[in-house]
C-alpha cells in the first residue's frame, strides 16, 4: 500500500480544484460561444455574397422579406460580428465587408459633413429631409466596435469625421445636450429632445469609442459628462418612479395627457445601467461617481418593486409598456430588448444577484430560439412567441450580444442556463 505524504495530497487536491475551474471556464465559454453563434448564424440566409452585406428584413424563420438594408440593423450586425470575432475569427471578414458597404453605399454628405442614409433597397437610396438621432447614433455603433476589435487607423479617421458631424448637427450649444432631430434646412428641430437623445449617443457608441480610442479620449469626455449631468438632474422622476421621456428645449420634462402617457420598464433599466456604468469611469469626478451609483441603485430598487411582473412573479418577466401616471399596463407582451437592458443593469449591482438570476433564466428560456435561431422579439402572456420578423429596421443581433458582452465584463455570464 502506498501512503501519500501531505505535500502529495495537497498537490492532488490542487490538481482537482484546477481541473474543476478549467472545466467551468470551458463550459462558460462554450455557453457564450453557442449563444452568439445561434444569434448570428440565423441571418446567414440574408447575407448577399455579391455585395458583401446583410439584407435587413428577415422573417421569423430566417428568410429575407425584401432587398432593403437599414442603417441601424446593418450597424448592429457589424457590432455583433466584430465583437464575436474573438470567438469566431472568420466573422471579422464579414464585419469589415459590411462596414465597407456602409461607408461606400450608405453615407450622404452636406456642408457639415457625412451622415448615414437610413436605408437602401431595390437600387434606390432613401434621401431624407431630416435626420433622427437614433439612426445616426446607432450608425456609429458597429463601426466603433469594429475599430475596437481591429484597431484600423483608416476606419478611425472615418469615425472621427462622422462623430464630428454628428455633434455639430445635433448639439444644442445654448442649452446643452442633443436635439432628437436635425433638419437639413433649419438645423436642430425644436421640441425633439427625449431620453433617447440624451442616452443613446453614449450607449450606442460614444462610451465604447472612449474606451477604444485612447489617444483622443478628451474629444468625447466633455459631451459624455454634459449628457450625464442632464440625465442625472432631469430624467428620473422620483415622485412617479419612472423616467421622464420627453423634454422642451431647455430640458424641462414635458407632461403628457394621461391617456397618451407611455413608458417602458426597459428605459428605467437603461438609465440605471448608464448611471452605474458611468460611476466607474475615471474621467467622472469622485463626487459624481458616488451620485450616479446611488441613483442607479435607487432606480433598480424602485423598478423591481413595481407592479410590472407577469402573474406577480419576476420569473415570468415584465410587461412591455406602462402608463407612468396611472401605472396601468398598456402592453402585456414581453420584449427581448427590455429584458436585455434589465440584465445589463442588474449585473452591475451585486445586491440584486437573485433577481438577476431569475430574469436571466427567463430571458434565455423565453427569447433565445434554439430551434429556429436568433432571438424572439416579443412573447405573449402565456410565454408563446409572437410570430413576427426577427430582422427589422432596428433589430438584428445587437441587444443580445451587447448583453452577453456586458455580462462577460461584469463576471456575470456564467453557464447556468
Amino acid at each position: 500500500m502506498v501512503f501519500l505524504n501531505k505535500y502529495s495530497l495537497l498537490f492532488l487536491v490542487g490538481l482537482v480544484l484546477y481541473s474543476c475551474v478549467q472545466s467551468k471556464m470551458q463550459k462558460d465559454n462554450t455557453y457564450e460561444d453557442s449563444s452568439i453563434k445561434n444569434s448570428i448564424s440565423f441571418f446567414d440566409q440574408a447575407y448577399d455574397n455579391e455585395r458583401g452585406v446583410y439584407l435587413s428584413e428577415v422573417d421569423f424563420y430566417g428568410s429575407t422579406l425584401s432587398s432593403k438594408i437599414h442603417t441601424v440593423a446593418l450597424s448592429r450586425i457589424i457590432y455583433g460580428l466584430a465583437y464575436s470575432s474573438q470567438y469566431f475569427p472568420e466573422n471579422m471578414n464579414r464585419a469589415e465587408s459590411c462596414a465597407r458597404f456602409q461607408l461606400t453605399r450608405m453615407l450622404g454628405r452636406d456642408s457639415v459633413g457625412p451622415y448615414f442614409i437610413p436605408e437602401v433597397g431595390d437600387g434606390k437610396i432613401s434621401q431624407p429631409e431630416s435626420l433622427d438621432i437614433w439612426q445616426q447614433a446607432y450608425g456609429l455603433c458597429g463601426l466603433t466596435e469594429l475599430y475596437r476589435s481591429g484597431k484600423n487607423d483608416k476606419l478611425l479617421t472615418e469615425i472621427h469625421h462622422l462623430n464630428k458631424a454628428f455633434i455639430e448637427r445635433f448639439r444644442d450649444k445654448e442649452n446643452g445636450g442633443f436635439y432628437g432631430e436635425y433638419n437639413f434646412n433649419s438645423g436642430g428641430v425644436s421640441g425633439t429632445k427625449t431620453i433617447q437623445s440624451l442616452m443613446y449617443p453614449i450607449t450606442a457608441y460614444m462610451a465604447n469609442l472612449w474606451f477604444a480610442d485612447k489617444s483622443n479620449r478628451i474629444e468625447y469626455e466633455g459631451i459624455i459628462k454634459e449628457h450625464l449631468s442632464i440625465a442625472y438632474s432631469k430624467v428620473w422622476n422620483d415622485s412617479m418612479g419612472w423616467v421622464n421621456t420627453k423634454f422642451d428645449d431647455k430640458w424641462k420634462p414635458m407632461t403628457e395627457a394621461s391617456e397618451k402617457a407611455w413608458v417602458t420598464p426597459g428605459h428605467n433599466f437603461q438609465l440605471a445601467a448608464l448611471m452605474l456604468r458611468s460611476s466607474k469611469w475615471p474621467f467622472i469626478s469622485a463626487e459624481n461617481q458616488m451620485k450616479y451609483e446611488k441613483m442607479g441603485t435607487s432606480i433598480l430598487k424602485e423598478t423591481l418593486r413595481k407592479d410590472i411582473w407577469i402573474n406577480d412573479s419576476i420569473t415570468n418577466g415584465f410587461y412591455g409598456g406602462i402608463n407612468p401616471l396611472t401605472n396601468k399596463v398598456l402592453d402585456k407582451n414581453c420584449s427581448w430588448w427590455q429584458h436585455c437592458e434589465a440584465l445589463i443593469a442588474l449585473s452591475l449591482c451585486p445586491e440584486f444577484k437573485e433577481e438577476f438570476e431569475s430574469i436571466k433564466e427567463f430571458y434565455f428560456d423565453s427569447f433565445v430560439d434554439v430551434k429556429n435561431g436568433g432571438e424572439i422579439a416579443n412573447i405573449d402572456l402565456e410565454g408563446k412567441p409572437i410570430i413576427e420578423p426577427k430582422g427589422q429596421k432596428g433589430k438584428s443581433v445587437y441587444h443580445h450580444i451587447e448583453m452577453l458582452r456586458m455580462l462577460n465584463e461584469t463576471g456575470m455570464a456564467g453557464a447556468n442556463n
